[in-house]
């Protein structure tokens, strides 16, 4: 792993104020969110299985992929998301990559998540919501980190260009 996901990590902490207005404020609401887990978590994969590539990667794994995601969700509002939360995200992301799952999945997946939990915090205020989505787009931002880095590696792998190279060359843009 580069260190570039867990720059930009910090960074968009940093820029969002992350960990001044929503990091205290995640704890409070988890109560709210955690009471319709089922409901959430049951309608997720019920829609994911209509959809027929994505209904292959999880044919056979479905109680145990909604037990992890159960655990996902609970460990968004901790309030706290420092390095080991980086981490144990980061490797979500490096799991996706191995399993082949297109990082299309994962941003509908957290489309389909923003809405869940806007709708279930709308009664608690903005802040609650904002907050709510600040975390699954830190967490969406980390994930696609671990695909962008993947790709980086592979390609200098096949071009035998320093990855640190590669990634400043795309940087020109």
């Amino acid at each position: 792993m580069s260190n570039l996901t867990k720059e930009n990590f910090i960074k968009a902490k940093a820029f969002t104020r992350f960990d001044e207005l929503y990091a205290p404020l995640l704890p409070t609401i988890k109560a709210t969110v955690m009471q319709r887990q089922n409901e959430i978590t049951d309608t997720f994969y019920a829609e994911l299985s209509k959809d027929p590539t994505a209904a292959n990667i999880v044919a056979g794994r479905i109680d145990q992929l909604k037990a992890t995601h159960k655990i996902w969700m609970d460990e968004l509002f901790n309030g706290t998301y420092g390095d080991e939360y980086f981490e144990r995200r980061y490797k979500i992301g490096e799991i996706h990559v191995k399993a082949k799952i297109a990082p299309y999945y994962v941003e509908v997946v957290t489309s389909y998540l923003r809405r869940a939990f806007a709708e279930t915090l709308v009664q608690q205020g903005p802040e609650a919501v904002s907050a709510a989505l600040a975390i699954l787009d830190l967490d969406a931002m980390i994930i696609i980190g671990a695909y962008h880095e993947d790709r980086m590696r592979r390609m200098s792998e096949v071009t035998g260009m320093n990855q640190k190279l590669l990634e400043t060359l795309m940087s020109f843009g």
